[in-house]
């Protein structure tokens, strides 16, 4: 949920209870104003009614209105009090509420008893009228929010969303530092320091792990290459035992990983930088042809059958040794994973080149697998690079490199 929707939303909890409290306030206000109303009017008719006797003695009951509830008599005794009361009176089928006088007055020895009604609002008809006209206040009071809602989206939100804008566009490898724009808000222009701030630091230290990357497997190249020399040079003397040669085999054999991993950070170093500047025009299957051919005597050990269905030709606009890079890493991952006997499948078609292969399903969670380092397995030929290669020359040219397992296939598809 968006933030200025949570903040009206609190808003409304708060308003509710406070409108229900304002209603029951309203109400006793009301009823309260009302009965003082009805009590001046029947003060009011008491007074004309006083003014009446003194005019005239009726000797029996006298009617003062056609409800016959207002009306005058004579009575015995001599009484001067007066009391208003609230009483609920049977009429044409309902029960209306009445509030009623009843006054004495003594004129010449002779005691009257006033007795005046009014019909009051009852209880009933001013709780629903209060809850219509609350029901109409809270359904605008809601409008009104949502109206509040979308101009503080417009206006007084749009600094935070240009900056959120801003921050999600934000990339490293275009190796330069991030600019947010300042804003008349005091709380939108901390947040704009504090992101230049973080930014910059997080910039300046892409640049010296990216430099200390370059430096080191810069640096490596001539010690590994003089270690390389040296093991081949005991390798030839002729007086190594077994054991030795094995010992000298099995560093070999790590000197060779060590150069070529050297290569790979190298290799992506070089992606990152944009080093890679000289693009050609050529068709992706021609490519593939080649790498084919290059991998044909470990796909026969292997007994891999490829199946090579190429509907069209693709022609793509890059660098020629990366592409053929990229597509040498897929396939030669479509043979390292695969299984003895498998199939790999590979298509080209609505400019996408998919390149499938059998073998067991992932280990790992799918997402990881063009992350450096990260392997299927254990695998001591596997340097855990050559995906992460493949998703960096993509991304060099803007094209797309998915995977999925259906079918019990590992599918690898690449976007042009």
């Amino acid at each position: 949920m968006r933030l200025i929707n949570k903040t009206i939303l609190y808003y409304l909890l708060i308003s509710l209870p406070l409108l229900v409290v304002a209603g029951f306030l309203s109400y006793y206000l009301i009823r309260y104003e009302v009965r003082e109303s009805a009590d001046e009017l029947l003060w009011k008719e008491k007074l004309n009614s006083e003014k009446l006797l003194r005019t005239q003695h009726p000797i029996q009951k006298l009617y003062l209105g056609s409800d016959s509830l207002s009306f005058i008599v004579p009575i015995s005794g001599h009484e001067k009090k007066y009391t208003y009361y609230d009483s609920v009176i049977p009429e044409k089928g309902e029960e209306v509420n009445y509030r009623l006088l009843k006054s004495h007055i003594t004129i010449n020895n002779q005691t009257f008893l006033i007795k005046l009604a009014k019909p009051t609002m009852e209880e009933d008809e001013l709780m629903e009228g209060l809850f219509s006209a609350f029901a109409i206040i809270f359904s605008f009071l809601i409008l009104a929010f949502f109206a509040v809602n979308w101009l503080l989206s417009k206006t007084l939100w749009k600094p935070f969303y240009k900056t959120l804008h801003d921050l999600k566009e934000y990339d490293l490898k275009n190796y330069s530092n991030a600019k947010f724009t300042t804003s008349n808000t005091k709380e939108f222009n901390q947040l704009n320091v504090a992101l230049n701030k973080m930014t910059e630091k997080v910039y300046h230290d892409y640049l010296q792990q990216k430099e200390f990357t370059e430096n080191a497997s810069h640096e490596m190249q001539t010690p590994l290459a003089i270690i390389k020399a040296n093991i081949n040079l005991l390798m030839q003397s002729p007086n190594l035992k077994a054991e030795e040669m094995e010992q000298l085999q099995a560093i070999d054999n790590t000197i060779k990983k060590l150069t070529s991993l050297n290569k790979a950070l190298l290799l992506l170093a070089k992606i990152e930088n944009h080093q890679f500047k000289e693009n050609s025009s050529f068709t992706v299957n021609s490519i593939v042809k080649k790498v084919l051919a290059h991998f044909e005597d470990l796909l026969v050990a292997k007994h891999i059958m490829v199946d090579n269905s190429i509907a069209e030709e693709v022609f793509v606009n890059m660098n020629a040794p990366l592409a053929e890079i990229l597509i040498t890493n897929l396939v030669q991952n479509a043979i390292r994973h695969n299984s003895i006997g498998g199939k790999i499948i590979i298509s080209i078609k609505d400019n996408s080149l998919i390149i499938a292969n059998t073998g067991e399903p992932l280990r790992v969670d799918s997402k990881d697998l063009f992350v450096r380092f990260k392997k299927n397995d254990a695998s001591k030929e596997s340097l855990g690079l050559g995906l992460s290669i493949v998703k960096s020359i993509a991304a060099l040219y803007n094209y797309n490199i998915s995977y999925n397992y259906h079918n019990s296939l590992h599918i690898f598809t690449l976007n042009f």
